[in-house]
């Protein structure tokens, strides 16, 4: 993507106008800026993302996920060239007598990584012995997250589980048991992404010392600037795609799925419990307490009409207020006003773009 360097083109020396360049983060020294109409392109070329060129059917999903890591690597390389250059260059600057700025904080000169910046998040894996309640947890970092669609999904909020200080009698077998045959939402979809589900095979407890039955959940640990969530429709195994509506909010709320109002409790000696670990004291205090509320607002979505093996993807982006309708060529605006209520009422959305509040 970014041209010279592709070329191998390493200028061996800088200008301090060259150098100004550099310090301020532009690409007009080792490159250009990516224009829009030339992305499919200029993908195509990408020797990372080959196995995605032609005019075969292609997932919008793997294609988002192929272009986000080619451009993180090339922020990567951008990055060590320019910092190449600038050690390269002060001799030569300094011997002129010109300020090499050495007192700065070169980490405020490095070039950012606009993938990691703008969608880079963590999730908090954790596994639970179901034997003797033994919990270890790792991060797990994400760029987008793929969420399950089911005609039956299980609302974790029912019964009051959601939020700390509150208390539960059933048990975790007895709420997969319970059905919500409502209307599915995307808000359900992430209340069953972070489920706890129990693992196909026993996992070795460092407690037990053998290797017993086990729960793995999923939190939202560190949340991105721009949430992108997908919708897991195509089915390898029935070879067929889910075509369930799911309908999704304008407005987002990710506070109920940091680990802190999600995450099982460890407890010894049974049955983990949703309760979230605190003393009588803290429980105490955090009765009337509610789950933070972290919003997001809707910015884009990706729509698929079709079956798993062909179909057509269309998106609709929101710019100023105002929701535009892109199909291949064809750019205009959606539906009556703002166009919100068009893109809202959609029945085949695949995938959701979120931006934090404040942060647009």
């Amino acid at each position: 993507l970014i041209t010279p360097i592709d070329r191998g083109e390493i200028p061996s020396k800088l200008s301090k106008t060259e150098r100004e360049e550099l310090r301020r983060g532009t690409n007009n020294l080792l490159g250009v800026p990516l224009i829009t109409s030339d992305l499919l392109f200029s993908a195509w070329k990408c020797k990372e993302m080959a196995h995605l060129a032609g005019y075969e059917q292609r997932d919008a999903h793997e294609f988002l996920q192929a272009l986000l890591d080619v451009i993180g690597k090339h922020c990567n390389r951008y990055r060590d060239i320019t910092r190449k250059l600038r050690q390269e260059a002060v001799p030569s600057i300094q011997s002129r007598g010109i300020s090499t700025y050495e007192d700065e904080d070169d980490s405020k000169s490095e070039i950012e990584d606009i993938v990691e910046h703008s969608f880079g998040g963590s999730l908090r894996s954790v596994l639970m012995c179901e034997d003797c309640g033994f919990k270890r947890s790792q991060p797990e970092p994400f760029l987008n997250v793929s969420l399950p669609v089911a005609t039956e999904l299980i609302s974790v909020r029912e019964g009051n589980i959601s939020c700390k200080g509150t208390t539960s009698t059933h048990s975790i077998s007895t709420r997969r048991n319970i059905a919500a045959k409502t209307k599915i939402n995307l808000q359900a979809c992430l209340d069953q992404f972070t489920l706890p589900e129990p693992l196909g095979d026993p996992v070795d407890c460092p407690s037990c010392k053998i290797k017993t039955s086990t729960l793995k959940q999923l939190s939202f640990a560190k949340l991105p600037k721009i949430l992108c969530l997908h919708l897991k429709r195509f089915d390898a195994l029935t070879n067929k795609k889910i075509t369930n509506p799911v309908s999704f909010p304008i407005e987002l709320d990710m506070g109920p799925h940091l680990p802190h109002w999600c995450e099982v409790e460890q407890r010894k000696g049974g049955l983990p419990s949703f309760e979230p670990t605190v003393t009588t004291v803290e429980k105490a205090k955090m009765n009337d307490a509610t789950c933070p509320k972290i919003l997001y607002d809707l910015c884009g979505t990706i729509d698929h009409t079709g079956t798993l093996n062909q179909g057509h993807y269309v998106s609709n982006v929101k710019v100023n207020g105002q929701w535009y309708h892109c199909n291949d060529a064809f750019v205009g605006k959606c539906g009556k006003g703002t166009g919100e209520e068009e893109v809202l009422s959609s029945d085949s959305a695949y995938m959701m773009f979120y931006v934090r509040k404040g942060q647009s």
